[in-house]
């Protein structure tokens, strides 16, 4: 008699029964299946079992060749249920802890999946893996399984397991070892693995995928980033243009803004009417004899010096000039005291 497990596994009813096919794979992932008495501990309509697995995939017109099954215990269900429907069953015991460096279980179910897909002519026949939720054990496996054999980057085989499960692997250290494990296998400097369905070396299936890609969709993106880089390419070439050109063009360059150039425009003209104006008032003051008078002390009492209207407008004409030069130079607390000095006259 199968001994069994009293106790349903922690958190197991949280995750679905079964995932989706991975995309390009024969790999199906899904929770352990429990047996009858586990099954009664369970909340009605959660119940999972061999038989429950079998007619979810036969639902979906397909069928499973093999089953791996990577939980440390056998006491979960009987694997005569699954050999009694004519499918495989492969047993690897996988404790959680230190299990991310045990190459040895890696090796051994690389060889389990490479032996089923060469002995076994149905090609539609799936690779059916679980743990006891599926998910983390499983998708390192699965994962290593296509960085290793079939030549997937870890982010591409990452990727297509959780989207196929419907969570993603939990462990952070699983994950960096799936990274550490692809960028050890890019920098080897042979490659003998080949893709056991097509015979094609880790490059030229590597290759393919990525030909797919670009015909499939990317050839969108590319053109968005040409387009990006001639811009910059364009942009580059005006500012070395630029840096190249004599240095008279440079100081030619405008550097301020069109409000202000304007503003100096209209300060110059203010200033050279206000000259023309003092000189043809000079002019008539000469023909006619001078101003009103000069002051002086009248009876004890000094009179205010009577200015020509030609020195008032040579006194104006002079902080107009001494207003535009402090433009030039772009002080701007200084622009403002004399506006308001302008204003007070």
């Amino acid at each position: 008699m199968v001994r069994t497990n009293r106790v349903v596994p922690k958190e197991w009813a949280k995750y679905s029964p079964l995932g989706t096919v991975i995309p390009r794979t024969r790999f199906v992932v899904f929770k352990t299946p429990l047996n009858e008495s586990l099954n009664n501990r369970i909340p009605t309509g959660t119940e999972f079992t061999v038989s429950h697995l079998l007619r979810m995939v036969a639902e979906r017109n397909q069928h499973i060749g093999l089953v791996v099954d990577l939980t440390d215990t056998n006491r979960y269900y009987d694997k005569h249920d699954i050999e009694g429907m004519c499918i495989e069953y492969e047993k690897l015991y996988c404790a959680g802890r230190g299990f991310i460096e045990r190459d040895d279980i890696v090796d051994s179910f690389n060889r389990a999946i490479q032996k089923f897909i060469e002995k076994n002519d149905d090609k539609e026949a799936l690779i059916g893996i679980h743990c006891t939720r599926g998910v983390n054990r499983s998708g390192y496996l699965v994962c290593r399984f296509l960085i290793d054999c079939l030549g997937w980057s870890s982010h591409e085989a990452i990727d297509a397991f959780e989207k196929a499960r419907g969570y993603p692997i939990e462990k952070g250290a699983y994950i960096a070892a799936l990274h550490r494990a692809a960028k050890e296998l890019r920098d080897k400097p042979t490659r003998e693995t080949r893709d056991s369905d097509s015979g094609e070396s880790i490059d030229e299936s590597r290759k393919k995928r990525k030909r797919k890609r670009r015909e499939g969709g990317g050839n969108e993106m590319g053109d968005m980033i040409k387009n990006f880089l001639g811009q910059l390419g364009q942009e580059a070439s005006q500012l070395e243009e630029l840096t190249q050109s004599p240095m008279e063009n440079i100081v030619r360059v405008p550097v301020m803004n069109w409000e202000r150039r304007v503003e100096e425009e209209r300060m110059e003209e203010e200033v050279e009417k206000e000259e023309e104006e003092e000189e043809e008032e000079e002019e008539e003051e000469g023909e006619e004899g001078g101003g009103s008078g000069l002051g002086g002390v009248v009876d004890g009492y000094e009179a205010p010096i009577d200015e020509s209207t030609a020195q008032k407008r040579r006194a104006r004409r002079k902080k107009l000039e001494k207003m535009f030069h402090v433009m030039k130079k772009g002080k701007f607390h200084q622009i403002q005291a004399l506006q308001k000095e302008m204003r007070g006259e």
